[in-house]
């Protein structure tokens, strides 16, 4: 409670001063004439303690300057340890100095003493190196001659091998050469008999189209000479011979047909060349209306050609 006190002064002053005001107040408003007792153990009687500000800020003055010499024997305690610390260091670095100069006398002294054993075994080495200069130039002349011989030996070798693979590759390509001119020769005959083969079933292909041109030719004009023999039967089946009608008369008819299933509608008839009277030219073109639907052929090659047809109109005695 001292320590929040010390800390906080001016803090501690203004709550003394609030409660003090709260029980003035309170003073004030209670009714002193009231018959009502009140039980001593509701109240809470507050005590304020006034203290004094100064000696709390002397207080702390003390307090501040105990800190502040505290703070400086440490930092005059702490200047003093380093000073011994570098007077060691020093010292330390002095006999260090010291040391390293007589190790480097010493070194200074070895290192001659070995420069002078290396000069003896560099000269030392010098002498064997030239030795063996000298016998490894010897023995490199002769593998160099040996080598020279194997050389000369190899490449004869090389050669007489170059000239045998020359030598077979001739014979190969001759040989290559003879049987590639075999198999163009046997191409080519190969080649002839399959014309000759081709040209004889291309013969016989035509001779057998002739003939079954020749056939259907046949068979299409037997076909075209029953059509015209039933048109002209059916024609004169429907015709009424005129009363003047005189034997060996004879006329020529065009008829254009329109094909159906089998049978055909005339659509047109006249008389390219008259009967020698309008009577007989009428009779027989109604004869030719009178006859649809006509007989038609179902051959293909005939089909267009009967779709206009002209005939001889010849009835007999």
């Amino acid at each position: 409670m001292l320590k929040i006190i010390r800390d906080n002064p001016k803090a501690f002053l203004l709550a003394v001063v609030v409660h003090a005001l709260m029980i003035v107040a309170l003073s004030f408003s209670i009714d002193w004439n009231s018959r009502h007792t009140v039980a001593a153990s509701d109240v809470k009687v507050i005590q304020a303690v006034m203290i004094d500000e100064s000696k709390i800020k002397a207080k702390d003055e003390r307090k501040r300057n105990l800190e502040q010499d505290k703070r400086r024997k440490l930092e005059e305690e702490k200047r003093r340890k380093a000073e011994q610390e570098k007077k060691r260091k020093e010292a330390e670095a002095k006999k260090r100095q010291e040391a390293d100069k007589r190790k480097q006398t010493e070194l200074k002294k070895k290192q001659e003493a070995e420069k002078q054993r290396k000069a003896e075994e560099d000269k030392q080495k010098k002498a064997e190196a030239e030795a063996k200069r000298k016998k490894a130039d010897a023995e490199a002349k002769r593998k160099e001659e040996t080598r020279k011989k194997q050389e000369a030996e190899k490449k004869r070798k090389e050669e007489a091998r170059k000239k045998q693979e020359a030598e077979k590759k001739r014979k190969q390509e001759a040989e290559r050469k003879r049987k590639a001119e075999e198999e163009r020769k046997r191409q080519e005959e190969i080649a002839r008999l399959r014309a000759e083969e081709d040209r004889i079933r291309q013969e016989q292909m035509a001779a057998e189209e002739a003939v079954m041109l020749a056939a259907r030719q046949r068979a299409v004009a037997s076909e075209r000479d029953k059509y015209l023999s039933l048109i002209q039967q059916r024609v004169m089946s429907k015709w009424i011979r005129p009363a003047s009608w005189r034997a060996g008369t004879t006329c020529k008819v065009t008829v254009r047909l329109v094909p159906g299933a089998g049978t055909a509608q005339v659509i047109d008839a006249r008389l390219i060349n008259s009967c020698g009277s309008p009577l007989f030219d009428r009779s027989v073109e109604n004869a030719v209306f009178s006859a649809s639907p006509l007989p038609f052929p179902t051959a293909p090659e005939l089909m267009n050609e009967f779709r206009e047809i002209t005939f001889n109109f010849s009835p007999e005695e």
